[in-house]
């Protein structure tokens, strides 16, 4: 996931995409603070490789993880009473949590749901570990990370030129494990990155954060989701049909750019050609309400006086290779009556094949036919 992530950011930004702002979901935030420039790219890796290494302590440890939608108020009502063997992992939405625990009580919420809440959506997360919740506190996994990343800072004190990426540090980055805006007295050491295993993934409450700090001047428009599947394209849709003020302009732009079983090269560049376009029509739609508005001072006579553009109608333009010709007219007919079929060859001049017979009443024409 992390090599992904970063390759994915490093691929947008050949490209002239830079973020105004980053956000980390769960481990995707090593990713995250390291593109901001809070560590090296070998601190990144350390502490990519002690949480996946502890954390994997858990692995099939009789624990695992059921997403629902529903909000975290009626989440927390539904775990009274067993809230020291099932959690909240994450908050992904107004309506999309997912729970993490002991896998024999999760097991029995799910039948009860299916009972109370038969219409309810829920799914089983792919995986065999209990992230975020009361299990990551055994098998010594918080002493060990913190012994192991004591020597981290994640201050962002260190030289420039082993930093990620000088456009990406004005970028602002959202901490999941807070749900607020990061500040220079954010530290991403050991210690945060415990609470990163061990508490509740705030993304709902980063989205919201997001939004608001940002209306006085505009809300992000486009939002890139950088990783193998676009699982949180639908959170974020929630979130924002939520969260963001009414507006006349084109809708915020979600994009993906892998998806479980899809062609990878395809998806990215599919979804640049999306950004290109929605880009062009956003920034046209705002040049031309703000020059509408000072028309709008004008006399309707003098826009009258605008000139057109002069398309010469009369004229075609149609450029095609003599290939493209023979193909497209071949194609046409199959199967030609006399001369059969187009072979499809290297050679120069067009070749057919056909198989004449002189008994049969399609060729029966011909009997009598003499060359020359």
């Amino acid at each position: 996931l992390f090599a992904l992530q970063v390759a994915l950011t490093a691929l947008w930004l050949s490209w002239n995409v830079y973020p105004k702002v980053i956000v980390g979901h769960s481990v995707g935030e090593i990713a995250a603070a390291y593109i901001n420039g809070h560590f090296t790219l070998k601190e990144a890796c350390e502490i990519v490789y002690h949480r996946s290494r502890l954390q994997h302590r858990n692995t099939r440890q009789h624990g695992r993880m059921l997403a629902v939608s529903m909000n975290a108020q009626e989440a927390n009502v539904l775990l009274e009473g067993i809230e020291d063997r099932v959690s909240i992992a994450a908050i992904n939405s107004p309506q999309s949590v997912t729970m993490s625990g002991d896998s024999k009580t999760l097991e029995e919420l799910d039948e009860i749901l299916t009972v109370l809440k038969p219409k309810i959506f829920k799914s089983w997360l792919k995986i065999e570990n209990a992230f975020h919740s009361q299990q990551m506190e055994r098998f010594n996994i918080q002493q060990d990370l913190l012994e192991s990343l004591k020597h981290i800072r994640g201050d962002g004190n260190f030289k420039n030129e082993q930093k990620f990426d000088s456009k990406c540090l004005q970028a602002k980055l959202y901490s999941s494990v807070t749900g607020l805006e990061c500040d220079s007295s954010t530290l991403f050491n050991g210690a945060y990155w415990w609470t990163n295993i061990r508490q509740t993934v705030q993304f709902h409450r980063v989205m919201s954060s997001i939004i608001s700090n940002d209306t006085a001047h505009s809300p992000p428009h486009v939002y890139l989701k950088l990783s193998p599947h676009p699982v949180l394209a639908t959170s974020i849709q929630e979130c924002l049909g939520q969260l963001s003020p009414p507006s006349s302009s084109s809708p915020p732009l979600i994009l993906h750019f892998a998806k479980r079983k899809d062609n990878e090269q395809q998806t990215i560049l599919t979804n640049l050609c999306h950004l290109n376009i929605n880009l062009k029509q956003f920034w046209l739609s705002r040049y031309y309400s703000k020059r509408l508005s000072s028309y709008s001072m004008l006399n309707n006579n003098e826009l009258d006086t605008v000139p057109l553009y002069t398309f010469n109608n009369s004229e075609y333009y149609w450029h095609e290779s003599s290939e493209s010709i023979i193909e497209r007219r071949a194609k046409r007919q199959e199967c030609h009556p006399l001369l059969g079929q187009r072979l499809w060859s290297n050679q120069q001049l067009p070749t057919w094949k056909s198989i004449i017979n002189l008994q049969t009443a399609k060729h029966a024409y011909l009997i009598d036919h003499q060359v020359q």
